[in-house]
C-alpha cells in the first residue's frame, strides 16, 4: 500500500473516532449536564500529559508564537466555537457551517500552489459537501440559523481551517504526535482557569453507577476522541495535503450516523444513506487519483 493511501486511511480513522466521541460528548452534555468548557480543558490537559509520557516529545523551541497561536485559535478555538454553535443553533446547523472549513482550506492551497486544481477536485468537493448535507439531516434537515449560531459556526469553520493548515509544517518537521502533545498541553493550560471554575460548580450524579458512567464517558472522550482522533487525523499530513485530509474528515458524520443507529436506535432515512454513499465516493475518488496530479510543497 502506498504511503499516501496509508496516510489517507489514518486520517479517515481519526475522523471516524471523532464520530464515536461525539456520541459520548452528547451524552455528557444532555444527560449528565457536564460543563462544555470543563470537558475541553480536561480532554486537552489529560490527553497532553498522557502523550507526553508515552512519546516523550522534544521541548518546543523558538519561535514559540506560531505554536501558541495554533493552540489558541486552532485547538481551543475549533472546539469551543463548534460547541457554542450547537448551543445557539443545533447540531445539524453547526456541522454544516463547520464543514465550510474544507473549501477554505482547498481555496488557500489552490491559490498558494500546494495543490493543482482540476475537475477531479471539483467533483470531490461536490460529492463530499452534498453527502455531508444529506447525511446530517437528509432533505428534511431543520436548519436553525440565529445570529450567534451563525457567528460561532463560521468561527468554527475558520478554526478548523487554521488548525488543519497550521499543523502541516509542525507535522512534517516534528511529527503528528509532537504537535498534538504540545497543542493540547498549551491549550489546556490556557483554558484551565475558566475550565476549573466551571468544574467546581458541577455536581456528579447521586448514584454510583451515574458517577461511573460520567467518568467512563470523559475517559472515552480523552483517549478515543482526543489522543487517538487528533493524532491519527493529523498524521495524514505527512504525505497528504491539508485539503486531502479535509476530505477524509467527511468520514466523521458517517461514523456518527452509524453509532447513533447501533447505540441509540436512530433510524436513517434514504437521503441519509445516499449522503453516506456520496461521501464514500468522494473518498474513493481521492484515493484513486493519479500520483502525478498532486503537487504538495511544505507549508
Amino acid at each position: 500500500m502506498r504511503l499516501t493511501n496509508q496516510s489517507l486511511l489514518a486520517s479517515i480513522l481519526g475522523a471516524g473516532l471523532w464520530g464515536f466521541s461525539g456520541i459520548a460528548a452528547q451524552a455528557l452534555f444532555q444527560i449528565y449536564k457536564f460543563p462544555v468548557l470543563g470537558l475541553v480543558t480536561i480532554r486537552m490537559i489529560v490527553a497532553g500529559l498522557l502523550l507526553l509520557v508515552v512519546f516523550r516529545p522534544s521541548l518546543p523551541t523558538k519561535p514559540l508564537l506560531p505554536l501558541i497561536a495554533l493552540a489558541i485559535f486552532g485547538y481551543i478555538g475549533s472546539q469551543l466555537t463548534y460547541l457554542e454553535a450547537i448551543q445557539y443553533s443545533n447540531a445539524a446547523t453547526a456541522t454544516l457551517l463547520q464543514f465550510l472549513f474544507l473549501p477554505i482550506v482547498a481555496g488557500y492551497e489552490a491559490l498558494t500552489g500546494h495543490i493543482r486544481w482540476s475537475r477531479r477536485w471539483t467533483l470531490t468537493m461536490i460529492l463530499a459537501g452534498t453527502g455531508t448535507f444529506l447525511l446530517v439531516g437528509g432533505v428534511t434537515l431543520q436548519v436553525l440559523v440565529t445570529s450567534l449560531g451563525l457567528l460561532f459556526g463560521l468561527l468554527a469553520a475558520l478554526g478548523g481551517a487554521y488548525y488543519t493548515l497550521g499543523s502541516a509544517r509542525f507535522v512534517r518537521d516534528r511529527g503528528s504526535w509532537w504537535i498534538t502533545t504540545w497543542g493540547f498541553l498549551i491549550g489546556g493550560l490556557l483554558t484551565l482557569p475558566l475550565g476549573a471554575a466551571s468544574l467546581t460548580s458541577y455536581s456528579f450524579p447521586a448514584t454510583t453507577s451515574g458517577t461511573a458512567m460520567v467518568l467512563f464517558l470523559v475517559g472515552f472522550v480523552i483517549v478515543v476522541g482526543t489522543m487517538l482522533a487528533f493524532g491519527l487525523y493529523l498524521s495524514g499530513l505527512q504525505h497528504l495535503s491539508a485539503t486531502e485530509i479535509g476530505v477524509a474528515s467527511s468520514a466523521e458524520p458517517i461514523v456518527s450516523a452509524g453509532a447513533a443507529y447501533a447505540l441509540l436506535g436512530v433510524v436513517l432515512t434514504a437521503p441519509q444513506y445516499l449522503g453516506g454513499a456520496l461521501i464514500l465516493a468522494a473518498v474513493l475518488l481521492l484515493a484513486s487519483r493519479r500520483q502525478d496530479s498532486r503537487n504538495i510543497t511544505p507549508v
